[in-house]
């Protein structure tokens, strides 16, 4: 079974070792290319917390600085272990998406005690500055990275889903999701998805996929990896 894994790297080799391990026959073909900041200018003397939503910010924010002693409050388990692996010591997971790291900052940090920083990309399906401001903190942001659409279907992609070899793929985001459906309609191939089951890791992640004539769209029930792959039918 052949499962297309359109996030980047270094996270899309560890999604085609979990696959591996499961039977499957893992495609990597990114739709994303991450761009990291130049340089990443902010003051830290009164932030009190870093906030990260993806791996991408935690290693955007090692390539230009090396502070790992503020507190990551981290919106998964997969970006936890990010910071971690980058030498943060003081690491909480929400365990979900933005609304689970809103509610951690709600339940460990005090509005008007602790001033917090959100690093992350330049695109972003929710404002959690301005959710956490209207919730009286002071928050500021930092755009450190940039995920850059490719400008065409990858080559060994397109070749499985013109053959109708392809037996899923994976979405880890909306924006990767809005890629692979216009650089599909590019290439000519969307009536050839109609037997390809597509799984997201949220519902925004799926809304990326309305254009395209699926088998299927499966979504997880948490937004992680664990569950998107509980989502395949490795009986395919």
């Amino acid at each position: 079974m052949k499962v297309l894994i359109t996030r980047s790297e270094p996270g899309a080799s560890k999604t085609a070792e979990q696959l591996s391990r499961r039977g499957a026959e893992p495609v990597i073909a990114p739709m994303l290319q991450v761009q990291f900041a130049d340089e990443i200018e902010v003051g830290l003397s009164r932030i009190s917390a870093l906030l990260f939503t993806s791996p991408n910010g935690v290693r955007a924010w090692l390539s230009g600085r090396s502070e790992t002693d503020l507190p990551a409050f981290c919106v998964g388990d997969a970006t936890a272990a990010a910071a971690l692996e980058a030498g943060f010591s003081k690491v909480r997971s929400a365990g979900g998406d933005a609304n689970d790291l809103i509610a951690l900052c709600e339940a460990r940090l005090v509005p008007g005690r602790h001033r917090l920083l959100h690093l992350r990309g330049a695109h972003t399906a929710h404002d959690i500055a301005g959710a956490l401001q209207a919730r009286g903190y002071e928050v500021d942001e930092a755009v450190i990275y940039e995920a850059v659409a490719k400008n065409q279907l990858p080559k060994k992609a397109a070749q499985l889903i013109r053959q109708r070899e392809l037996a899923v793929a994976l979405f880890h985001s909306q924006r990767a999701a809005v890629a692979f459906t216009a650089l599909v309609e590019d290439a000519d191939l969307s009536d050839h998805l109609n037997t390809v089951i597509a799984v997201a890791i949220s519902q925004a992640a799926a809304n990326g996929l309305v254009r395209s004539d699926w088998a299927a769209v499966k979504v997880a029930e948490t937004p992680n990896e664990n569950d998107m792959l509980g989502r395949i039918g490795f009986d395919l």
